[in-house]
């Protein structure tokens, strides 16, 4: 599996001279070091990942979709070791998801009861994303910041609100 620091790097723990200068010019951050020396260690060179996004207190940490399991680990193993080393939430995400995947990736544990798609007066699109009540405890962070956090990853413009009890 891929990471973005080679694995001489990872086994020696200094940069050779490529991946100093993807560092340098910011191709990858101290935070995908970081990340790639917990995988190589814990995943003995098996799990990798392809970039990483720091949002606030929430790390995106972008992979193969058919990598996501193993990146987690199992119980969610691998994804705490990181979380307690960095000191932040994690969410893992296969790359080239669709839209409602990211979704459901990004809120998990916080259950998706709908999506719609809101029409601007300007023409925009957005989607409305709505969290089930009952997990609204479950969200893994500000709404706000979920909302850069999916834009980034799909482009799309969104709006997470909490289900309201009376229909």
């Amino acid at each position: 599996m891929v990471l973005p620091v080679c694995d001489v790097c990872l086994k020696s723990g200094m940069l050779c001279q490529g991946c100093e200068n993807k560092l340098k010019k910011g191709e990858i951050t101290q935070l995908d070091l970081d990340i790639a020396k917990i995988l190589f260690r814990v995943g003995e060179g098996k799990i990798g990942f392809k970039r990483t996004i720091e949002i606030g207190d929430i790390v995106i940490i972008v992979t193969e979709k058919d990598q996501v399991g193993k990146l987690i680990g199992k119980s969610g193993k691998i994804v705490r070791e990181i979380s307690r080393t960095v000191g932040k939430k994690i969410r893992v995400v296969g790359e080239n998801s669709d839209f409602k995947e990211v979704a459901k990736d990004i809120l998990a544990p916080a259950r998706i009861s709908g999506i719609n798609i809101l029409y601007g007066t300007d023409g925009n699109e957005k989607f409305k994303i709505r969290v089930v009540r009952e997990d609204s405890r479950k969200i893994p962070g500000r709404l706000d910041a979920l909302n850069d956090v999916i834009k980034q990853l799909t482009g799309e413009e969104t709006v997470l609100v909490i289900d309201r009890d009376d229909f």
